[in-house]
C-alpha cells in the first residue's frame, strides 16, 4: 500500500512538473504575442478617410507653417504630416496654430516617436507627393483679376444621382466661355482627353507618383494635346468652359463658366480611388507666387 501510494505521489508530481514546465513556456509566448500585437496597433493609425480627403486646413496656415519648419530646419511635407496627425487630419481649416511652437514643435521628437514610421508613410507620400508635384496655379496670375474659387469640396451635386463634390471650382468672374487659358499644374502624362458625361471636355494628367489631375469642363483643347502626350507644369491644356452634364458631346450652357479641377491620389490607405481636396494645395500655391512677385 505505501509502495502503491508512493508511486502515485510520484506520477502527481512528474505531472505537476509537466503542467509547470508548459507554463513556463507559454509564458514568453504570450509576452511576444501582446508586444506583436501592440506592434501591429502602432501600425494602423485611426484616421477616417472622410477627413484624409477634405484636408481641411487654410492656405495661410499651410504657409505658417512651412515657416515654422523653415525656422526650426524640420522638413516641411514631414512637419505638414504629423501635424495633420495629431489634428486628425483637420475638421475645421480656421484651425488655430498660435501657439504650435510651445504645443507642437517643442514636443516634435515625442510626437514622431507615438508612431511607427510604417504608419505614417503612406500619410507622408500622399502629401509629399502632391507638394512637390504641384508646381503652379492652374491659371496663370496674369488672369487673377477674371477668376475666382473657394473650396467648395464635398458640396452636395445631384446630377447622375447624389453625390458630393470630389474638387475645386474655379468660376470665371464674367461668365465668359474660352477666355481663360488653363494649364497643367503638374508634369506628367495625358492618360485621358476627350468627353465625359459629367465633366464634358477634359484632360487628365498622371504625374510621376500616379496621382492624377483632372481639369474639366472645358471649352475646348490647345492644340497639339492628345491622349500620352507628355506635358510639363505650365504647358496650356484647354481653355474655361461650361460644358458638361450631358451625354451628348459637346453640349454646353447647363452651369456657369467655370474649371472643376480634381486630385485623385495614388495612397496605399485605400483599394478604392481617393479624390483629395485641391483647394489647400492650389491656393497655398497661388498665394506662393504672388508672394514671390
Amino acid at each position: 500500500m505505501k509502495k502503491s501510494l508512493y508511486y502515485k505521489k510520484s506520477k502527481k508530481y512528474k505531472n505537476d512538473y509537466k503542467i509547470l514546465k508548459y507554463i513556463i513556456l507559454i509564458i514568453p509566448l504570450v509576452i511576444l504575442l501582446i508586444l506583436f500585437i501592440n506592434s501591429f496597433d502602432k501600425d494602423k493609425l485611426d484616421i477616417s478617410l472622410e477627413n484624409i480627403a477634405s484636408f481641411k486646413i487654410s492656405s495661410d496656415n499651410i504657409m505658417k507653417l512651412e515657416e515654422i519648419a523653415n525656422k526650426y530646419n524640420i522638413e516641411f511635407s514631414q512637419l505638414l504630416t504629423y501635424y495633420a496627425i495629431e489634428n486628425n487630419f483637420f475638421n475645421d481649416k480656421n484651425i488655430d496654430i498660435s501657439n504650435i511652437e510651445q504645443n507642437f514643435i517643442m514636443n516634435y521628437d515625442n510626437i514622431k516617436n507615438k508612431y511607427s514610421k510604417k504608419s505614417v508613410e503612406p500619410y507622408y507620400s500622399l502629401i509629399k507627393n502632391i507638394l512637390e508635384e504641384i508646381q503652379t496655379f492652374p491659371i496663370s496670375l496674369e488672369y487673377s483679376n477674371n477668376y475666382i474659387y473657394g473650396d467648395s469640396y464635398g458640396a452636395e451635386r445631384t446630377y447622375g444621382g447624389k453625390r458630393i463634390h470630389t474638387g475645386t471650382d474655379i468660376m470665371d468672374k464674367e461668365n465668359i466661355i474660352g477666355r481663360i487659358p488653363i494649364i497643367s499644374m503638374t508634369n506628367g502624362i495625358i492618360q485621358n482627353i476627350g468627353w465625359n458625361e459629367k465633366g464634358g471636355y477634359r484632360v487628365g494628367i498622371k504625374s510621376e507618383s500616379g496621382n492624377y489631375y483632372y481639369y474639366a469642363h472645358l471649352d475646348k483643347f490647345e492644340e497639339g494635346i492628345q491622349k500620352g502626350k507628355e506635358v510639363v507644369a505650365g504647358d496650356i491644356i484647354g481653355y474655361m468652359g461650361n460644358t458638361g452634364y450631358s451625354k451628348v458631346e459637346g453640349t454646353k450652357g447647363n452651369f456657369e463658366v467655370h474649371l472643376h479641377l480634381g486630385i485623385e491620389v495614388e495612397t496605399k490607405l485605400t483599394k478604392d480611388e481617393l479624390w483629395i481636396n485641391p483647394y489647400p494645395f492650389i491656393s497655398y500655391i497661388e498665394n506662393k507666387q504672388k508672394n514671390s512677385k
